[in-house]
């Protein structure tokens, strides 16, 4: 039962945690709450990091998600460059690396992830930069102050983000990706390879499998070693290879974890009282029914108001279609679903107009989507796809049809 004494916990002062106690408040919760986060800085957004922060356009600041009076003002306590060491479920309270503890009646984890790290010699060279924190993002912007050249390991989102500002920024830029194309996990070859030329037309060099081996420092810079191909001399290298949720302190605690802490489609996990929500979990999504690991700005947010409304009293099931964006020089990417799993493919314009849509298509629906500068089509297509619309083929191929117009 939720009561005034009732004391909400929430480990991880990020979008989702943020998310967490505001949506709380906003859904009529007047117990105690208690947000707790490892980091000096206030929740803050992470998409602009590799863009308007990292190109110094942007003051990090900007990047908050409220003022600390906001929380004040709703009675929520935030406790920052702290950390939960421990969890005992069954006192109900939680230790902190000061080794103090707090007790709580309801519990939400939303401690996020953290890069994946690259085993290879080297690797914790001062001129080697994973892109996660505000922290991280400052401290590369500085060097890059200083750099003319760049090699990016990891040709993802971040990856390509990261290169599209540093090439604003005048650097000279090479992405090494292992694959044989970019965007593997994310996107269909012919648009990934639509994406690298746009970066090749901005004087990025892209190196496809490659094989990075370690790192050496050099009278100037780092040498990038590879595997049978010559060595490549920057003055600083991004890493961007894919996170690891944060899911440890769950797992000692005796949560289910496969990947991510599993949760259902409310936030709750194997152990009462305990909630998880962002980009730790892997979440039940009804739409699919099965569990997904998502991370995007949409996931953190709107799963954070799912559970805040389940413990509020006012159950609503967490069911979205996925949806992320990225922005490069003048591209906005925008991708929906899963079109990237084999589906047939259905292009709704011309690239080379830099304005366009993809359809993954299996049988007579809509799986996925994705949209370059034409973001009016992904609201539709979101729609489509979640409702399991069906269309002829030669509906979707005339352009003639809007997607509005065909998904009423």
């Amino acid at each position: 039962m939720i009561t005034s004494k009732t004391h909400v916990v929430i480990v991880g002062a990020g979008q989702s945690g943020a998310g967490v106690a505001m949506a709380l408040r906003n859904n009529g919760f007047n117990g105690a709450i208690t947000l707790i986060g490892d980091e000096s800085h206030p929740p803050y957004e992470r998409p602009p990091l590799s863009k308007g922060v990292l190109r110094g356009t942007l003051e990090f600041q900007k990047t908050w998600i409220h003022q600390m009076e906001a929380f004040k003002e709703n009675d929520i306590e935030v406790r920052l460059d702290i950390r939960v060491v421990a969890i005992d479920h069954e006192r109900y309270v939680v230790t902190l690396s000061d080794d103090s503890e707090v007790g709580y009646d309801k519990l939400v984890l939303a401690t996020g992830a953290r890069p994946r790290m690259l085993t290879v010699s080297g690797a914790d060279n001062d001129r080697v930069h994973f892109l996660r924190t505000i922290d991280d993002a400052l401290r590369l912007r500085q060097q890059m102050c200083a750099a003319t050249s760049m090699a990016i390991i990891g040709g993802g989102f971040i990856g390509l983000e990261v290169a599209a500002s540093a090439r604003e920024m005048g650097l000279q830029v090479t992405v090494l990706e292992a694959a044989p194309h970019l965007m593997g996990r994310s996107i269909p070859e012919s648009v990934a390879d639509f994406l690298a030329g746009v970066h090749v037309d901005n004087g990025v060099n892209i190196v496809t499998q490659a094989q990075v081996q370690g790192f050496h420092n050099s009278e100037t810079g780092i040498r990038v070693l590879l595997k049978d191909r010559a060595a490549l001399e920057v003055d600083c290298v991004v890493v961007g290879i894919g996170a690891i949720p944060n899911a440890e302190i769950g797992e000692m605690c005796g949560l289910e974890v496969r990947d991510g802490i599993l949760v259902d489609e409310f936030g709750r996990t194997s152990i009462a009282d305990i909630y998880a929500a962002g980009d730790v979990t892997r979440h039940f999504n009804p739409l699919l029914n099965q569990h997904v690991r998502l991370e995007s700005w949409q996931n953190a947010q709107n799963q954070a108001i799912a559970v805040a409304k389940e413990i509020a009293g006012k159950p609503e099931p967490y069911a979205e279609v996925a949806w992320l964006w990225s922005d490069q020089y003048d591209l906005n990417i925008q991708t929906a679903g899963n079109p990237n799993d084999g589906h047939r493919l259905l292009w709704r314009g011309n690239p080379g107009d830099k304005k366009f849509t993809v359809l993954a298509i299996s049988g007579d629906l809509i799986k996925g989507a994705i949209t370059v500068n034409n973001s009016r089509d992904m609201r539709f297509a979101r729609q489509m796809i979640a409702n399991r619309k069906v269309v002829s083929h030669d509906e979707l191929a005339n352009i003639a049809n809007s997607l509005q117009a065909l998904s009423r």
